[in-house]
């Protein structure tokens, strides 16, 4: 059972689907009639690229905005500073998503929502998540259920629990996962308008620094509309006298009066919110093996970078394919286990920084910055945002805390587990056609066993060693059911006419062969076209292992230690 029907609860509930499961979605409100309200707007390349994986992006980029740039400006003029991480994203190295994604939440869940229908499952609406009991059984959880409809209670009998249902989840109060946290006395304004400015490159992710408003965040989302936001000083409450002096006329008012010296006329309002800053992460993201928080439900901060849906993204997709393997007699406890040893030290990385940024940005100083002169936003959220590794973990390109392993050999080639796997261009055979490595590597809760072949000419030997290794009854991969584990794929650092007549042998593992003739594969990840690599990537696209042509024992250790034998 999945409780919460939000972009975290619906899309573990399309995972479970797509692999094979059997997924029970509840969710309190009657999602299909609701409106197209704000909430979360922006999607940053890697929460794209494992979307695409999932054959989920396509979807949402024919409805959302793409932006490759942004602009920050100061008294009317273009100035450094801002989102720094989202402008020149044509600069960005080893991914195609060179962009950001904009499109309202609601938008969002209708389009996931659309997606498991197709496979069938039901999404039970205005059903309201009461508690669960537990017993020695094989489905040991009874969760109870109230029809908001009928308002008759009914239970559930469950392998599995799974709170995505927000910041206030019941499931993580019934099941008594503490929620420690620190509110501010921040306030800011959200909104989504139709609007008309002489900002230029309004249809850019722009920020503009306000003497007044804190740095004002100007985003283009779907419809025509955009995003505006802009801090509420404590002299702004005082002057409305509180929070419930703040109507949508006010949030207006002041929204013209922040751009200055830009003009702004609003056409429409669709939303708009006044809200506090916090941030708050559960002490675990699982219990026993048994029970499991994903999104708001077990992290909450600010939206001073667009980390909020990303990170739900990425809990959703990192727990799925484990939870999905475990139901299906595939993987071990261990997998499950590593969800919670993965994620939470990146969700505490995420609220760490929110901590400093929505700070800045709200023009105080934050605690490790106490005692610097320069100005809060203009300079040390600059100095901030021009870090490197701050700019790559923002976009999700950096490295995420993927537990690594011991049975890799480091000398293989230069990617190492638990990096994430590059994206780079292969030639079909025959054809000739381009293709992403990341259209081949799909997420069907499958590890992909990639063979960089090398260059035959130079690596023959270890082809040979390798080759003899998989044809051996003692293969790795025969102690699994292998066609549903894995899935193996050949790259080879040459072209021709046939696989057999450039290699001298079929395919490996009776997966494809791709060409990478001009050696881009191999060289974005470290290997050597004279000696060739095995690179195992995970379901969701970070490095499991890495190891030798001749030394495919070490993914038979690798394996052992995360799924079940046959």
């Amino acid at each position: 059972i999945s409780v919460g029907g939000g972009p975290v609860g619906l899309l573990i509930a399309f995972q479970l689907a797509r692999f094979g499961c059997k997924p029970y979605l509840i969710e309190e409100s009657n999602k299909r009639s609701m409106p197209y309200y704000g909430r979360a707007t922006t999607m940053w390349p890697r929460t794209i690229e494992i979307l695409d994986q999932l054959d989920l992006a396509e979807r949402l980029l024919q409805i959302g905005v793409v932006t490759r740039n942004s602009l920050h400006f100061r008294d009317g003029r273009r100035s450094t500073g801002g989102l720094m991480y989202g402008s020149r994203m044509d600069k960005l190295g080893d991914t195609f998503s060179k962009f950001s994604l904009h499109l309202r939440q609601r938008r969002i869940e209708e389009q996931i929502a659309e997606a498991i229908e197709k496979q069938g499952v039901d999404l039970h609406m205005c059903k309201r998540f009461e508690g669960f009991s537990s017993e020695e059984d094989e489905y040991p959880l009874t969760v109870r259920v109230r029809n908001l409809e009928g308002d008759d209670v009914f239970e559930v009998k469950t392998q599995y629990l799974i709170g995505a249902d927000g910041g206030k989840s019941a499931v993580r109060s019934a099941a008594g996962i503490p929620f420690n946290g620190e509110r501010t006395m921040h306030r800011w304004i959200r909104m989504d308008a139709r609007v008309k400015t002489n900002m230029p490159n309004p249809r850019c992710l722009n920020s503009i620094d306000s003497k007044f408003h804190g740095q004002i965040l100007w985003c283009p989302i779907d419809d025509g509309l955009t995003r505006i936001g802009y801090v509420f000083s404590h002299a702004l409450l005082e002057k409305y006298g509180g929070v419930e002096g703040v109507t949508q006329e006010v949030a207006m008012k002041e929204a013209v009066q922040a751009l200055e010296p830009f003009e702004l006329e609003f056409v429409e309002v669709t939303w708009f919110t006044i809200y506090g800053i916090g941030q708050a992460i559960a002490d675990t993201f699982s219990v026993q093996q048994r029970i499991f928080l994903a999104g708001d439900a077990c992290h909450t901060h600010s939206s001073g970078s667009a980390q909020g849906l990303n990170t739900g993204v990425h809990d959703a997709v990192n727990l799925s394919w484990k939870l999905a393997l475990k139901i299906l007699n595939l993987g071990k406890n261990s997998l499950l286990d590593s969800y919670n040893q993965e994620r939470h030290p990146c969700v505490q990385q995420v609220i760490d920084n929110d901590k400093v940024i929505s700070t800045l940005i709200s023009g105080q100083y934050p605690d490790r910055f106490q005692g610097r002169k320069e100005h809060p936003r203009r300079d040390i959220l600059t100095e901030w945002y021009s870090d490197i590794n701050i700019q790559l973990f923002t976009l999700g390109l950096g490295s995420e805390g993927v537990l690594s392993s011991v049975h890799s050999d480091p000398s293989a080639a230069t990617i190492v587990p638990g990096e994430r796997a590059p994206d780079v261009y292969l030639t079909t055979i025959g054809t000739g056609d381009r293709i992403r490595l990341q259209q081949i590597l799909k997420n069907e809760a499958k590890f992909h066993i990639v063979v960089f072949t090398g260059n035959p000419n130079l690596s023959r030997p270890s082809l040979v060693a390798l080759k003899a290794a998989l044809d051996s009854p003692a293969a790795f991969f025969r102690a699994y059911p292998a066609r549903r584990v894995f899935r193996f794929t050949t790259i080879v650092a040459a072209h021709g006419n046939c696989t057999i007549d450039v290699l001298g042998m079929s395919a490996f593992g009776g997966g494809c062969a791709y060409w990478d003739a001009e050696g881009h594969a191999h060289e974005m990840y470290g290997v050597d076209e004279a000696r060739g690599a095995l690179v195992v990537l995970r379901p969701d696209g970070w490095v499991g292992c890495v190891t030798a042509l001749e030394h495919s024992q070490d993914l038979a250790a690798y394996f052992a230690e995360i799924l079940v034998s046959s």
